[in-house]
Parts: C-alpha cells; sequence; structure tokens
C-alpha cells in the first residue's frame, strides 16, 4: 500500500498544505525546525490515530487556531481509501466517510513502520521504549492486540487508584480487579512472545553480501515470573505482592513491567556491543518489522524514515537503501542528497511550505 496525498490544515506550522506523493521514493528536505518532522507525524497519525511525538492532541494545532484537520489518502493492492482525522476540544477520525468511535477500529487500517534516530536507542534506553516499540509492532498485525493492551491499561489504573487509596477493607474489590488483569496481562504476554520469536525467525535473514555472520537473538524478559501464559500464576504473583503494592501504591507485577534483552553472538549488545553492533542490530530489527507485517497483511507498509540516514555511516547507509527497494519510502533530511539511485520526488520545506 501507499498514501497518495495529504491535506494538511492548522497543522503544527503548516496552515493549509496539500501534498502529492510518489508511489515509490520521496525526499522531504530543508533546514531543522522548517517543517519536515511534522509531514512524517501527519501521516503517522493514521496509524493508530494519535500521535507520536506529543501525548495531548491539542499541541499539534497551529498557534491560535481552534482545530487541525489532516486528509489523506491510501491505494491498497485492490481498493482506495481516503481518511480524516479532525482536532479541536474533541478528535474525530473517519475513514471512507465511516465515523471511527474507537481508536482499536483504526490500528491495523493502514500499514506503516516508522524509524527516527531515537529508535536507534532501542538498546540503549530503558524498557519503556522496548515496549512501545513492541506493542506498535504487534497492533499492526494483531488489532485484537491493541484493544488488549487499551483494556489492561485501564483495569491497570483502576487497580492502582485502589492501592493509592489505602483503604483497608480493599480487599475483594483489589481481587476483582486482579481477575481482570491477570486474564488479559496472560493474553498480552502470550502475544509479546509469539512477536519476539518471528522477530527472531525473520531478522537473521536479514544480511548484506559481505558482512561478518551476526547472529541476533531477542530473549523476552517478562515481569511475571515463572509460567507467564498461566492466569493462576500470575494471580498468585499479584496475590503475593500485594503488600508491597499497597505500601508503594502501584502494582509491581505484570506487562507493563516488561522488557527484552537483544544478543549478538550470544553476547548482551546492551552491555558490551559497539555503537556499530547496535546500529546493526536495530537496523536488522526494523527491517524485520517491516517484512512480517507484509507477510502477515499482504501489504508493504509505508516506511517513514524521519533524518535517519544521517545517524548511519556510509556502509550501514548503503545496506539499509538496498534493503528497502520496492516500498513506498518517505525521507526527511535537510540536505537534497542522492540517497537513491532510482527516481525520486522532491519537496523542498521552508517554515512550514512545501516548494
Amino acid at each position: 500500500m501507499y498514501i497518495k496525498s495529504i491535506n494538511l490544515k492548522n497543522f503544527r506550522n503548516y496552515e493549509n498544505q496539500f501534498i502529492e506523493f510518489s508511489p515509490g521514493k520521496n525526499i522531504i528536505y530543508g533546514l531543522n525546525g522548517q517543517g519536515k518532522t511534522n509531514i512524517i507525524e501527519a501521516i503517522y497519525f493514521f496509524q493508530k490515530g494519535r500521535s507520536y511525538r506529543s501525548q495531548k492532541d491539542k499541541e499539534i494545532i497551529n498557534f491560535k487556531k481552534e482545530y487541525a484537520k489532516i486528509e489523506a489518502s491510501f491505494e491498497k493492492e485492490n481498493s482506495k481509501s481516503d481518511a480524516f482525522i479532525f482536532i479541536s476540544d474533541k478528535k474525530s477520525i473517519k475513514v471512507n466517510g465511516i465515523q471511527i468511535d474507537k481508536l482499536s477500529e483504526l490500528v491495523g487500517e493502514y500499514s506503516m513502520v516508522i524509524f527516527t534516530p531515537d529508535y536507534l536507542n532501542l538498546i540503549k534506553e530503558g524498557p519503556g521504549v522496548r515496549r512501545n516499540f513492541l506493542d506498535n509492532f504487534i497492533s499492526q498485525i494483531k488489532p485484537v492486540y491493541f484493544k488488549n493492551l487499551i483494556n489492561y491499561y485501564r483495569v491497570l489504573k483502576q487497580r492502582n487508584n485502589l492501592l493509592k487509596s489505602r483503604n483497608k477493607n480493599i480487599e475483594d474489590t483489589l481481587f476483582l480487579w486482579d481477575e481482570k488483569l491477570s486474564s488479559i496481562g496472560v493474553e498480552i504476554c502470550k502475544m509479546r512472545s509469539a512477536a519476539i520469536e518471528k522477530i527472531n525467525e525473520s531478522v537473521n535473514l536479514i544480511n548484506g553480501d559481505n558482512e561478518n555472520i551476526e547472529i541476533i537473538k531477542i530473549l523476552y524478559s517478562p515481569s511475571i515470573k515463572g509460567d507467564y501464559c498461566d492466569k493462576e500464576n500470575f494471580l498468585n504473583q499479584l496475590k503475593n505482592s500485594r503488600e508491597r503494592d499497597l505500601e508503594k501504591g502501584i502494582t509491581m507485577t505484570g506487562p507493563h513491567r516488561d522488557d527484552f534483552d537483544i544478543f549478538m553472538n550470544d553476547i548482551n549488545i546492551k552491555k558490551y556491543g559497539s555503537q556499530g553492533q547496535m546500529r546493526s542490530c536495530v537496523l536488522k530489527i526494523k527491517l524485520s518489522e517491516c517484512e512480517i507485517i507484509k507477510e502477515k497483511t499482504g501489504e508493504e507498509p509505508i516506511l517513514l524514515l524521519d533524518d535517519i540516514l544521517s545517524e548511519l555511516d556510509e556502509k550501514r547507509r548503503k545496506f539499509f537503501l538496498d534493503k528497502i527497494k520496492n516500498r513506498q519510502v518517505i525521507l526527511t533530511c535537510t540536505d537534497k542528497e542522492d540517497f537513491f539511485e532510482e527516481e525520486c520526488k522532491l519537496f523542498h520545506v521552508e517554515k512550514g511550505k512545501i516548494y
């Protein structure tokens, strides 16, 4: 699939901008702070109905404006699709004229893989970054996962509020929340484990012609000890940690505290890997994400690259570009460089306008 066009109204520093993309390679270039990343953000809005940069929707509304609007047209293998997002005091999303009432209804509709410089910290940063990567990835191939995730965090919030109340007579109520949390939690763990297994199968098939053999393996590190697929086991751990949870006022066990470790040739790359090895790992994991989404959905995902090539050395840049052929790519950079051998569509951005 690919995005044909997008129309921005009062989105970030764009007051009124229509952009028509090529189904191949698109390069958006210009100085920093001109609005290149804002285009990537606007496109990605259609992946899950919210920004990957801001927690609050209102932050994307142009200064002193009352609303923002994004309209996009997509082309799939056998169909066309139009989508609309309106943000003011409330958010409205429509796909082909039909109102989307829940974000879970949008997830999986438009397949995209985004790669920003922040993803190079996938290994070095904390567990939240890795959980976020995994959650976004699984949601695209299994929309039911996103629904489970929303429900899980809703229950978790209720349980934490109950813990913080420090009410002495909360045992029965707490047990009810524990039941719900464990039921949803083990399903999330099962899908995370299966996704990591799938990445492990795929990631080592992505190699360069003259590369040294680098065997990458991701090991799931669930917060639930023992059998993380067993609801009763999760329930028992919640019960055993109740005193500690009450003392801290938060739930200390569950998928919200999961992590995973990445190994290259049996070495924990976070502890002992070089910068180059870390970047090779992340590149291959993101490329693996593209391949798995294509396999599971039957559609090539749109590849969004936000100023990523400048972060890579020449060898890794060449390797990466070679692996993303035959996909729609929308890439931002500061200089108009000849990244691709094939023809590209160029967009020059200056002060929130495309030239």
